[in-house]
């Protein structure tokens, strides 16, 4: 009775550690608490009845992975990131169990542990966590996994099979299983803090990449400008010479040729690089930049700008928002059938509507109602989605992204735009 009383407290604690794990790794949603209780007590339940019965590491293996991974269901990220932190939990575990027990004697498979390495294992775990938390990882909740993530996984993987290996042939030499044990723990430990400058490092590179785009707008609404002015220039020599054309119209009274004289100077001074100008230079220069790319590929690209000339926002939130989407959006459309993407800015009464329309051909991946990222082909960093929302979280805005029938459709409202 004393050692199943023992049981249940230490992993009662385990099960907190874990939690504490998740937390680390996943946004933990007040909103589905309930469930979340019910989850955690039926590893608890599980993972002690099995370690009460059995003794048996292989079982006791498979049940905790089986029920770690179980938990990350709980919590919104991509399926990858799950399964790497489960065996890598569960790494951390099985090394502090191991480094416990054989610190205290040599435990042989089947028999009963001493009651003082569970405190100790429990105590181990607790520390690395605490580590983790406080040293390894700052990109806390960041569903994004670098490439070449199966290399990272295979650490833990072959950690777990290599100690199952020593204690499963009953290596009688506690230095030895100690020493591998400590080297195992620091190695698994060094595996989250490479996660975590993996993370910042492609977070980075997501940043030059907005930088980059942001300077190409700015330099191609400098060759608008220029191309403007260089007419304004040549009209401005010539402007004697149209107006005596005109009057000499005039005084014919040929009322359609002045008309259509008319409206070939106009039609000298549009710019066909220019698709919107609002005055706004962050709106003007990503737009035109993007719609001239956009049509420059696409069979069909309609739009509608209407936003004032100055907005409480920075260029660089607005480039992650309209940037990645629109880029997102060209790259989709391109591969679709239809080829056609539509741009929709309004301001209006403090608030910005943003809506972005598509064709595209190819299946999104999401967990639930959330989308993992809207570019339709796995490459790039995959993470312009959750900058996106991030931005529009930080404006206390509203995000909904549908996908039906070959056409992704998405919708911000951002509320804090305060006119100066």
């Amino acid at each position: 009775m004393e050692g199943i009383v023992i049981t249940l407290s230490t992993n009662l604690l385990r099960t907190f550690i874990i939690r504490r794990f998740m937390a680390v790794f996943f946004q933990i949603n007040i909103e589905h608490k309930n469930r979340e209780k019910v989850v955690y007590f039926i590893f608890l339940f599980l993972t002690s009845i099995i370690h009460i019965i059995f003794h048996f590491p292989p079982a006791n293996i498979i049940t905790n992975l089986l029920l770690i991974y179980l938990i990350t269901l709980l919590y919104v990220g991509n399926r990858k990131k799950k399964v790497f932190i489960t065996f890598l939990i569960y790494g951390i575990n099985m090394v502090c169990d191991i480094i416990a027990v054989y610190s205290c004697s040599n435990y042989i498979v089947g028999k009963t542990q001493n009651e003082m390495t569970v405190y100790i294992t429990v105590f181990l775990i607790a520390v690395c966590e605490f580590v983790v938390e406080k040293f390894l990882v700052k990109n806390r909740e960041t569903d994004f996994i670098p490439p070449h993530w199966s290399i990272l996984i295979a650490i833990p993987i072959i950690s777990i099979l290599l100690l199952l290996i020593l204690i499963m042939n009953n290596l009688n030499n506690r230095i030895v299983l100690v020493s591998i044990g400590t080297g195992v723990l620091f190695i698994n430990l060094l595996i989250f803090y490479l996660y975590d400058v993996l993370v910042s490092a492609y977070m980075k590179l997501e940043e030059t990449a907005v930088f980059e785009r942001q300077l190409e707008s700015y330099s191609n609404q400098l060759n608008v400008m220029m191309q403007s002015e260089e007419k304004m220039i040549a009209l401005r020599h010539d402007m004697k010479h149209h107006l005596n054309e005109l009057s000499i119209m005039a005084n014919r009274n040929k009322d359609t040729e002045v008309i259509d004289y008319i409206q070939n100077m106009r039609s000298y001074f549009k710019n066909p690089y220019c698709y919107t100008n609002t005055g706004n230079k962050d709106v003007d220069s990503l737009i035109n930049y993007m719609l001239n790319k956009a049509k420059s590929i696409l069979e069909r690209v309609d739009y509608e700008i209407n936003v004032p000339k100055e907005l409480e926002i920075s260029s660089f939130d607005l480039n992650i928002i309209i940037g990645n989407l629109l880029e997102n959006a060209i790259d989709a459309a391109k591969d679709s059938i239809e080829k056609w993407m539509e741009v929709f800015l309004n301001y209006e009464q403090g608030m910005l509507f943003i809506r972005i329309r598509n064709s595209f051909n190819n299946v999104v991946q999401k967990r639930g109602d959330t989308y993992i990222t809207t570019k339709m082909k796995m490459t790039g960093h995959g993470i312009g989605l959750q900058n996106v929302k991030k931005v529009v979280d930080s404006y206390k805005g509203e995000m909904k992204i549908v996908d039906i029938d070959n056409i992704f459709d998405v919708k911000i409202i951002l509320y804090t735009l305060i006119l100066k």
